[in-house]
């Protein structure tokens, strides 16, 4: 006469699910959980990572008996490369240990998949430029999951949408970063004087894996030529000493004083609003009307602490 088979039923959950949305291609880490109706240990079983299709991705062991549950390490799948919703299922197949049949079990997890972000940086622009002067920029692109973009284009559009230079990408990121890919771009100041922006755009490079465009505004001055040298000496008031690396603003020109220091910026012919800024010291302010090579003297002297910072 056979014995009756004794099974215990099941339920499976996820520990540790995926995140509710994950760039293309990428890792997600996993943990499954697998519980006995009578506590059974399941050390040693099996436990299926199924796609949309039934297609098991991945196979991994339980590890780990709490007294109630049993447990997998954390383990790593590889996202779907193609954009859109995904539900997965985290599967208990039916097992027998040590006589006893522990009934299937499954889990199903959800997540969407989007092409991977990219966002731009834009740096060391010059301002005020003279007009129809030609200049340089650097533009960095970085990928949300850290692609290399090595040789990817990015094209520099002004006021009017007109495409007015292009880059590539370089082959090693900038310093301090992982994976700003960046290239030094030439492009030439308008003839008008005014504020102007313009737009670097990063297109949806050709790659294996999905990654969205992306643009960036930035902004600057075309100015008059420079016609004549604004010198400004500054000063300590009460020791006439030089103060070195003040904060000189004529504007919309600025500089910093010297070891001497002397700031020596040069300027169209015009009036100007002059500001020498200096931590802990008031601000120096007076207004200069350039006609020719002037030179200002400005003395600081230490401000009341509810003065201290740059004016706004």
């Amino acid at each position: 006469m056979t014995g009756e088979v004794q099974s215990h039923a099941m339920s499976t959950s996820m520990v540790k699910a995926a995140l509710a949305e994950l760039d293309a291609g990428t890792d997600m880490a996993l943990k499954v959980r697998v519980s006995c109706s009578a506590n059974c240990s399941l050390q040693g079983g099996r436990v299926r990572i199924a796609d949309d299709e039934g297609t098991v991705v991945k196979e991994t062991e339980l590890t780990e008996f709490d007294g109630t549950g049993s447990e997998t390490d954390e383990f790593i799948v590889k996202v779907p490369t193609e954009p859109g919703g995904y539900t997965w299922t985290a599967v208990f197949p039916a097992q027998e240990k040590q006589g006893v049949v522990h009934e299937e079990s499954s889990a199903p997890f959800s997540f969407i998949v989007k092409p991977h972000s990219t966002s731009i940086a834009v740096w060391d622009i010059p301002s005020p430029i003279a007009f129809n002067d030609k200049f340089k920029i650097k533009v960095g692109v970085k990928c949300s999951a850290e692609c290399t973009l090595t040789g990817k284009k990015i094209a520099v559009y002004d006021q009017e949408g007109k495409q007015v230079a292009t880059g590539a990408l370089g082959g090693v990121p900038s310093p301090g970063t992982s994976a700003l890919y960046w290239a030094e771009v030439e492009v030439e100041a308008p003839g008008v004087e005014g504020y102007y922006r313009w737009r670097v755009k990063f297109r949806k490079p050709d790659l294996e894996l999905p990654h969205e465009d992306a643009s960036y505004n930035f902004g600057f001055t075309a100015a008059r030529p420079p016609q004549h040298m604004v010198t400004v000496e500054v000063i300590d008031k009460d020791t006439k000493a030089p103060i070195k690396g003040a904060d000189v603003i004529v504007h919309p020109y600025r500089g910093y004083s010297d070891e001497g220091g002397v700031a020596k910026i040069r300027v169209p012919k015009g009036e100007y609003k002059i500001h020498v800024w200096k931590d802990n010291c008031e601000t120096f302010r007076t207004t200069v009307e350039v006609a020719d090579d002037v030179t200002i003297k400005a003395e600081l002297f230490p401000a009341p602490p509810h003065l201290n910072g740059f004016p706004s």
